[in-house]
């Protein structure tokens, strides 16, 4: 049985190919548009002969109408009903789960989150997103759009976050809320790579962006803890991949602010597929839809 899996972005479709119990993965650029994300699918399907698609997508997907609502990053896909188009497009059955949840499934499948019990995944990128998995079941909700953890409020009069509102924890806690601690400490505009960097070199001002940025992502982890009470939370995406101490800096304010019961029983750390989880998940979600 032969199983494909794609993380559908703005700029990159990741892979996970599997036949048997050889594993394939890889990404490909891509243009922001429709007629380019179907046609490096096709090609993939082409390549692989995949009996079933796992699409791992950003934003709010609607499980009961198969309508993309809401994707800050693919907004040409917004309002349209993916599921039958895609399955149009492709002739294959096709299951659509949103990026981060997809993660928190695939590392709960292949990556640091097996053999959890209470999974909680946070892809720290552009945006916030989070993932959980309960018993061996992802969390989706209703609607399909749980785990909206960038969306908690933290501050009501807070620093305004992509979606329109303030105080969201995401205006903290992403690319760009490091982007304004690094600012608000310098009056310098750079890029997160660029203060991660800064940060690994030494440089005071970066360290201290990240400092505050951990600080954050600590009050975050803090009402994941108290509403999950999770065995282990795994953080993926670029911040915590290049710099790992952020996970470290993360953990010991938790300590300072969290009950100490949830607090003792969690394991934090960082995400084992790195960029693919998403991929990887798809392809695992895909893999579960057709053994039923």
């Amino acid at each position: 049985m032969s199983i494909l899996g794609v993380d559908i972005g703005g700029s990159f479709i990741k892979f996970v190919a599997k036949s048997g119990k050889d594993i394939k993965k890889g990404k490909i650029p891509t243009e922001k548009s429709f007629t380019s994300i179907t046609g490096e699918v096709k090609k993939l399907i082409k390549n692989f002969h995949p009996e079933i698609l796992g699409i791992g997508i950003a934003g709010l997907y609607d499980k009961k109408s198969g309508r993309l609502v809401v994707s800050p990053n693919i907004r040409f896909l917004e309002g349209i009903e993916i599921k039958d188009i895609f399955e149009s497009e492709f002739n294959l059955p096709v299951v659509i789960e949103n990026d981060a949840s997809a993660a928190a499934y695939g590392e709960f499948r292949y990556g640091a989150g097996k053999d959890s019990q209470t999974l909680i995944c946070l892809t720290l990128g552009t945006g916030l997103g989070g993932g959980a998995v309960i018993n061996g079941e992802l969390l989706s909700g209703v609607s399909g759009c749980a785990m909206e953890i960038g969306h908690i409020t933290i501050d009501t009069g807070g620093w305004r976050c992509h979606c329109g509102r303030k105080g969201c924890l995401e205006a903290y806690v992403s690319s760009y809320g490091l982007e304004r601690f690094y600012f608000f400490l310098t009056d310098q505009k750079l890029s997160s790579s660029e203060i991660i960097t800064l940060a690994n070199e030494g440089k005071l001002e970066a360290i201290k962006a990240v400092e505050e940025f951990s600080r954050y992502l600590s009050i975050g982890l803090m009402n994941i803890l108290h509403i999950f009470n999770p065995d282990k939370i795994v953080i993926g995406g670029g911040i915590p991949e290049y710099y790992p101490a952020v996970i470290d800096l993360a953990r010991s304010n938790l300590k300072k602010i969290a009950f100490e019961l949830p607090f003792r029983d969690v394991s934090i750390c960082r995400a084992k597929l790195g960029e693919y989880s998403g991929a990887y998940g798809a392809m695992a979600l895909a893999e579960k839809e057709k053994k039923r």
